[in-house]
């Protein structure tokens, strides 16, 4: 039988924070019905939504991660995940929402703070101004109208490209439906040197990848083996998520030779 509980409601001027379970999934809502994080009671480190886990597409090319920062919390999905499978890697995550980040603690089982992984209350605009440099960075900021305006500016982007290291990589969830799709995309595609884009098996969300220094050839070569690496240690379908990618090359300028 379908149960649903809405167990924390809390409205302030700038957003509405919505925590719900339903057939032991945990969810988060900001400001919409939109559900922007979910979580298995069972195993609070899954990643539930599929968009979460196309994020984690950076790993096909990028096998040598040790910083990740995350611009927006939510439920804090990607962040645990990171955090619990891959050891080696540290990351930050800039919320501007304080209410957020109690949430996020308090009902998605967020770990503290520690050696590897800190919450930074902050303006993810402001923050990106002198963030030090990373191997990935994720941007999953919405509210209930979409991605906010700051983070689709060419300042941002600009900034965030001189954040990265060398062979850097630059994620952003984006929505299949938002009618300024295309153009943020060919904005992604101005800044950076090639990029991938991965569509959740559903179709509603994409993740774009920007590259700030393409994938060799070589990487390239061995990317189906280590998709298949990959699915088998941490449990994600890399295979999939590469079959998508490749078959939604033809929308891209900037293509990868995979």
């Amino acid at each position: 039988m379908f149960r649903r509980i809405g167990f924390f409601r809390n409205a302030r001027s700038e957003s509405e924070v919505e925590v719900s379970e339903s057939r032991g999934i945990r969810s988060l809502c900001l400001g919409s019905s939109t559900v922007q994080s979910s979580m298995k009671l069972t195993d609070p480190y899954e990643l539930v939504l599929d968009y979460t886990q196309a994020m984690m597409s950076f790993m096909l090319f990028h096998n040598q991660v040790r910083s990740v920062a995350c611009i927006g919390l939510g439920g804090g999905s990607m962040p645990k995940f990171i955090w619990k499978n891959l050891p080696d890697v540290k990351v930050s995550v800039v919320e501007n929402s304080e209410q957020v980040i109690n949430v996020a603690r308090q009902y998605f089982f967020v770990p503290d703070d520690d050696e590897r992984l800190s919450v930074i209350h902050a303006d993810g605009l402001e923050w990106i101004v002198d963030a030090g440099q990373y191997d990935v960075i994720m941007l999953d900021a919405f509210d209930a109208f979409g991605v906010p305006g700051g983070f689709v500016d060419d300042e941002f982007t600009h900034r965030v490209k001189n954040c990265l290291a060398h062979d850097g990589i630059y994620i952003q969830n984006l929505w299949s439906s938002d009618p300024q799709l295309k153009s943020r995309i060919r904005k992604i595609e101005s800044y950076f040197d090639q990029i991938a884009l991965v569509p959740t098996p559903k179709g509603g969300n994409i993740v774009a990848l920007a590259f700030r220094s393409g994938p060799t050839a070589a990487q390239l070569s061995k990317i189906d083996r280590l998709a298949r690496g990959l699915k088998q240690s941490l449990g994600l379908d890399f295979d999939a998520m590469l079959d998508r990618m490749r078959s939604f090359q033809s929308s891209q300028e900037k293509k990868l030779s995979i």
